[in-house]
């Protein structure tokens, strides 16, 4: 069949009746307006459900078949262009490969002793110097590890120059891949999230070349900001504003990063209005720890590499410059992290208006990306000062994606429009920090607050600060570094990972990490609601089992009843009283609190919840000398996001992931029989908790 390289080429329809009764299809080609409509569906969207052909069908005056055809023959097409240019890919590193090897092989046969000039060492001599090089290299990470946990102790803000500064703490190890030595902190599983990242020398031409990319990238932005109509055009799959591909690439100079045709490029706008400052916005946008502060749900990681300015010569585009490292990750383990490596530059473009541009750029810092598969074009805000204390920040996020980045089919549909890492969801976290921000710095007790265990402004503080390290640690966990599926009954997989903790902040010890994502046929709210409410918890929490729970403090954390910090008591015995309800009796023993946090917005919400004693919380409520960063917290909880199809959370569909972190031995015990029963141990109750939150949503079991 002939191909015009659209994808389907002929799409082969019934002409009349007589064809039918024939057997006999007549080819119609499509017209160049329909071509070009499907195509431009087809770059948004390669899987369209039936409620979008049929919009195709309305649109473009085609059958249903023809769109269905189109598309598989579309994707068909694709993947084969992919497969053929993997094969001469690797043909060609296949030759290499065996040149290389064929070289070496030449040069091991004529290898002698530099000693003696003997003969090179057999295959015996070789096995007993590899080990001994191995059991030295575990002798000289201890020895690392020890001079590491030590200084992080002295001070928790190394300085730039600190060769220690990014030698990690923790021993990341995972269960299932290698059992000879899993239980070997010193050993490595798997590829890590990323490498640590140190400050490199920079030369003027690197300078040179930082500036004019940042000078670009600000001048490109201003066009978007300002262009409207130009640039923007609303998607045909959630209705956002995204970037018209067309008219970029006639004014942008931007080269593709990626040549896969599985590449495929994110674009989208937002704006709001946040109660704070907007030179101290613009301060926390340029401080890498204050920068991951304010989207804890978001950035994973992040460090200031470079400051630059007063080096630079003065320029019109160019006042603040920072080269930042950051990675990003949302939602669940089943969603792949993004990391990424740009300039930051920040401009005043008229009083009481800034710009802030993030750019990936191209110098060579030696830096090995283990997940280079993104790139930023272009992005950033535009905050505008106003009165009251308040700031107008308008959003645009422009990003180039490699399809190597393996997202979970649940979470595809939801990635694909502008809910995924699209400006809504820095937006809506923007707006719930900017608020929770507020009501924390205030000193007094408000009216919307009640407790019976915090007394001054100081002790909500501190208890506030706490919720906030508390999300963070759990969003951190998320990453599953060195993760293992586990196939379960309820059809999704339960994800674990263990480590050796050596940190303040976290309990001395090895930590079991699990987490499994579903979907729900409920709407976000609704879930959300469930799973707060204190007289049904006994029946999802294990903590909570066959107990009585309940609130003895409440903080608002945003204007919504949604978002609050609370203390929770977990009574140990429990009575019926003459309504047949079970309450709590008086008992001897200290009842176990919880400190809970959650919220819901735009987007989803968390319930973040984490065990503690009584004196646990005395210590944090008086401070007793003791940091919040030095308060060990396990946080375990939910997150709960729309499924993305539909544009709020009140309808629609629900994705839940629920993570678990259980201390199972402390730091000294690393036997084999130790681990292998906390995995099944915390594999069993993940899924079992699964089951009775279905439960009690009356959930399906195919769900």
């Amino acid at each position: 069949m002939e191909n015009d390289g659209s994808g389907s080429s002929w799409n082969e329809q019934y002409a009349s009746e007589d064809s039918k009764q024939s057997g006999k299809r007549t080819g119609h080609r499509h017209t160049p307006q329909q071509i070009q409509g499907l195509e431009a569906f087809f770059m948004e969207c390669p899987h369209p459900d039936e409620a979008q052909r049929q919009q195709l069908c309305e649109e473009l005056k085609l059958g249903p078949d023809q769109v269905k055809f189109w598309f598989q023959n579309k994707r068909t097409q694709c993947k084969a262009q992919e497969e053929r240019a993997g094969n001469l890919s690797l043909r060609a590193e296949n030759e290499i490969l065996k040149n290389e090897n064929e070289a070496m092989f030449g040069a091991l046969s004529s290898v002698l002793c530099p000693d003696c000039g003997g003969p090179p060492f057999g295959r015996e001599e070789h096995t007993l110097n590899f080990q001994k090089l191995l059991l030295e290299n575990v002798r000289l990470k201890e020895q690392r590890d020890k001079i590491a946990h030590l200084l992080s102790n002295m001070s928790k803000r190394p300085t730039v120059g600190d060769p220690f500064a990014s030698v990690p703490t923790q021993h990341i190890s995972s269960y299932g891949i290698n059992p000879s030595n899993m239980f070997d902190p010193s050993s490595s599983f798997g590829p890590p999230t990323s490498q640590p990242i140190q400050p490199q020398p920079i030369s003027q031409m690197d300078v040179s070349l930082l500036s004019e990319t940042a000078a670009s990238a600000v001048e490109e932005l201003k066009r978007l900001f300002f262009s409207e109509e130009q640039f923007w055009v609303k998607s045909s799959i959630d209705g956002t504003d995204v970037i018209d591909s067309e008219n970029y690439e006639k004014f942008s100079n931007a080269v593709k990063k990626f040549r896969s045709t599985s590449a495929y490029v994110e674009s989208s706008k937002d704006v709001t209005v946040v109660p704070i400052e907007a030179t101290t916005l613009i301060e926390m946008f340029l401080d890498a720890e204050k920068w991951k502060e304010l989207f804890p749900t978001m950035v994973n990681k992040a460090k200031k590499l470079h400051v630059l300015g007063s080096e630079l010569p003065i320029r019109e585009n160019c006042n603040i410059l920072r080269v930042m490292w950051e990675q990003l990750h949302i939602l669940s383990p089943l969603v792949p992290p993004r990391e990424f490596m740009i300039v930051r530059c920040c401009q005043e473009i008229s009083k009481g208006l800034w710009i802030i541009a993030d750019v990936s750029h191209n110098v060579d810092f030696d830096f090995d990306f283990v997940n280079a598969s993104c790139y930023k074009r272009p992005s950033g805000c535009l905050i505008q000062s106003m009165p009251n204390a308040q700031s107008k920040v308008m959003w645009i996020e422009h990003v180039e994606v490699a399809q190597k980045l393996d997202t979970h089919k649940i979470y595809r549909e939801l990635l694909s429009g502008g809910s995924g890492y699209g400006a809504k969801r820095w937006i809506a976290t923007l707006e719930r920090m900017c608020e929770r921000m507020a009501l924390t710095s205030n000193l007094t007790l408000p009216a919307s607050d009640w407790s019976e265990v915090i007394r001054t402004g100081e002790e909500r503080r501190r208890v506030l600060k706490l919720g906030e390290r508390m999300i963070m640690n759990f969003n951190e966990m998320l990453t599953m570094s060195g993760k293992v599926d586990f196939p379960q009954q309820s059809k999704c997989g339960v994800r674990v990972s263990m480590r050796m903790n050596l940190e303040a902040g976290q309990p001395p010890g090895l930590i079991v990490s699990a987490a499994s994502s579903l979907r729900i046929p409920l709407p976000p709210v609704q879930v959300f609601d469930i799973l707060r409410k204190l007289d049904t918890r006994q029946q999802w929490d294990v903590l909570a089992y066959g107990t009585v729970v309940t609130e003895i403090a409440r903080i608002a954390t945003g204007s919504s009843e949604t978002n609050c910090l609370s203390i929770l008591r977990v009574h140990p015995t429990q009575e019926e009283n003459n309504n047949g309800k079970m309450i709590a009796q008086e008992s001897d023993k200290d009842d176990m609190l919880m400190l809970q946090d959650c919220y819901m917005d735009a987007l989803g919400g968390m319930l973040v919840y984490a065990p503690m004693d009584m004196a646990t919380m005395d210590t944090t409520l008086s401070g007793a000398d003791v940091k919040i960063s030095d308060i060990p917290i396990l946080p375990s909880g939910f997150i709960i996001s729309s499924d993305g199809r539909r544009s709020t959370v009140e309808d629609g569909g629900t994705l839940l992931t629920l993570a678990f972190q259980i201390l199972v031995s402390g730091r000294t015990s690393r036997s084999r029989e130790v681990n292998e029963r906390s995995v099944d141990t915390v594999s069993a109750l993940i899924s079992s908790t699964v089951q009775r939150i279905k439960g009690l949503l009356n959930c399906p079991d195919q769900f």
